[in-house]
């Protein structure tokens, strides 16, 4: 299902570009509306994320999830599918995240794709934790990118990638206009 979802997002992502190119084929209070819903629908889908994270409950986060999903967790381990990723998720949930709070700081973009899908990234406040080789990681923030299937049932996690933001180093940004020295 993800790599058809996935071959299907390419597609949409060149028909995107092509129509986008063309210029606005849909009205401004079409498009307003729309990106309104997935709005309302992305900070509903996050905000049941938080909870279940806040909540040590990773059976109730991966519900959020379709069965064959992708994560790439901060440390860069690929699990896949909804069983290795959700037991991946409890056992990190119940040891080293146990009581560490998580707190959306905010939704950076929201990208359709077609009919069927959404790229979302988020950003996140996460409090310290011990991960287990002893080293303690002071609170920081995260940057999750998603990619979201549109479903009967609501927006459910296709694919899911967490990357610790380092501060030291975002002054240095080429894309912002400050080069790397």
């Amino acid at each position: 299902m993800v790599k058809s979802l996935l071959e299907k997002i390419a597609m949409d992502r060149r028909s995107f570009v092509a129509i986008a190119s063309m210029g606005a084929l849909i009205s401004s209070s079409a498009s307003a509306a729309a990106s309104t819903d997935d709005a309302r629908a992305v900070s509903a889908l996050l905000t049941e994320y938080q909870a279940s994270w806040n909540a040590g409950d990773a059976a109730r986060m991966f519900r959020l999830a379709t069965d064959d999903i992708h994560w790439v967790n901060i440390v860069g381990m690929h699990w896949q599918g909804k069983a290795q990723a959700e037991l991946a998720h409890r056992a990190y949930l119940e040891t080293m995240f146990r009581g560490v709070p998580l707190t959306l700081e905010e939704v950076e973009s929201i990208m359709p794709l077609g009919a069927d899908a959404l790229i979302v990234v988020a950003r996140w406040n996460i409090g310290a934790f011990t991960p287990p080789d002893g080293q303690a990681v002071p609170p920081s923030k995260d940057r999750m990118s998603l990619v979201l299937h549109r479903t009967s049932a609501g927006l459910r996690i296709a694919h899911g990638a967490n990357v610790q933001i380092n501060q030291a180093v975002q002054q240095f940004d080429p894309a912002k206009g400050t080069p790397p020295a």
